[in-house]
């Protein structure tokens, strides 16, 4: 199996593709020290900065599972201020709409995407909504735990 990692961290999603046997193509992390540890562990990835400037159609069809959590500070209930109501129209968990660009372009065979409960609710569920629909209209078929 070949894994893609989007918001990759430190690297928690390929330690357990790893675990699994999966094989890590490529990360994207725009946080230097995020990349240097990612770069360390899997030197062979391809390494990605931006997800917002990055073409991903070169692994169409090529990537089993990708996985990804996009921020989720306009949408956390740790997040007091006002920009926790912006939910998917905020500046970060906004970036959900360049995930999905990455699903489409990619088209994995199965995607594992993380976010805080409370994307649930933002937006009176539309953004949820928003998310599961955009998923559909790909063809990927949903399920979720909380």
């Amino acid at each position: 199996m070949k894994h893609g990692s989007l918001f990759s961290g430190i690297g928690g999603a390929e330690l357990a593709a790893e675990w699994a046997g999966w094989e890590n193509v490529f990360h994207c992390e725009i946080n230097p020290f995020g990349r240097r540890v990612l770069d360390y562990y899997w030197p062979k990835a391809k390494s990605y900065e931006d997800i917002t400037k990055t073409d991903f159609s070169i692994w169409r069809g090529r990537i089993d599972v990708l996985t990804g959590g996009f921020p989720c500070q306009d949408a956390s209930n740790a997040n007091q201020s006002k920009s926790r109501k912006l939910g998917l129209s905020g500046e970060r968990t906004g970036l959900m709409w360049d995930m999905l660009r990455a699903y489409d372009q990619i088209r994995p065979t199965f995607g594992i995407t993380e976010n805080v409960p409370s994307i649930l609710e933002t937006n009176n569920g539309r953004d949820w909504y928003t998310i599961i629909n955009e998923l559909a209209a790909m063809g990927y078929n949903t399920e979720w735990r909380i």
